[in-house]
């Protein structure tokens, strides 16, 4: 039997996001931001297991988007901070919808498709609880429930550890993988093949290419890209 998922997406106001993509500007930021969750919901609404797509926002620009783009938003405000409104969101998604699966994945995941998430999700659709580290194998951008009780507030700094010691499976997405790769430098971003690039990222790419060489992609990858 196939699982069946919901997917959860923090977004904090673009107009905050990036902050530290130095050499931008303000607004190249906000719509770095934009870009990258544009892909990463429309990536995620593909995924034959995600039953849906919710964003955990209160900003009404991220919920517009979000909106336009067929996902649902939640989000109080009651619980500032990404761990009080990822706990919130899970707890109340997982409420209405009990015999889902929950995801919460990172919203700055540029490289990650859709093919990248299917696979993640089938590896994790065989554990209670599941987590999947940043490149640094210190940070977390992408962890899995059956039930929203088993949330550990631990994101940020050092959360891989912590949520291992409460009984994550480690989910052994290889390191190479987009997945592990979370975009919070401009750097970052400017170190992922082109080809798994998203079409919104890849258009600010072209607007607001920071300077410097760039590399070039072949047919065979824009057509990867486009998946």
């Amino acid at each position: 039997m196939t699982t069946e998922w919901i997917a959860l997406v923090p977004a904090k106001a673009f107009t905050r996001a990036k902050s530290r993509c130095v050499g931008l500007t303000p607004d190249a930021r906000r719509l770095l931001a934009r870009a990258m969750l544009t892909d990463t919901v429309r990536r995620l609404r593909a995924v034959p297991a995600v039953r849906s797509v919710v964003v955990v926002t209160t900003d009404p620009e991220v919920t517009g988007l979000a909106l336009a783009e067929g996902a649902a938003v939640t989000g109080s405000g009651r619980f500032p901070g990404l761990n009080g409104e990822a706990g919130e969101a899970l707890e109340l998604i997982g409420g209405t919808a009990p015999a889902a699966a929950l995801v919460l994945i990172m919203g700055d995941l540029a490289g990650a498709g859709t093919a990248d998430h299917t696979r993640a999700l089938t590896l994790a659709a065989r554990h209670r609880r599941a987590v999947v580290g940043d490149a640094d194998g210190t940070g977390t951008t992408l962890l899995t429930l059956r039930e929203a009780a088993d949330f550990r507030p631990f994101l940020g700094p050092g959360s891989l550890a912590r949520f291992h010691g409460a009984g994550y499976h480690h989910l052994g997405v290889g390191p190479a993988s987009p997945l592990r790769r979370d975009v919070d430098t401009v750097d970052h971003l400017l170190a992922l093949p082109p080809h798994t690039l998203g079409p919104a990222t890849r258009e600010w790419l072209t607007a607001f290419r920071p300077d410097g060489p760039q590399p070039r992609t072949t047919a065979h990858e824009r057509k990867v890209g486009a998946l």
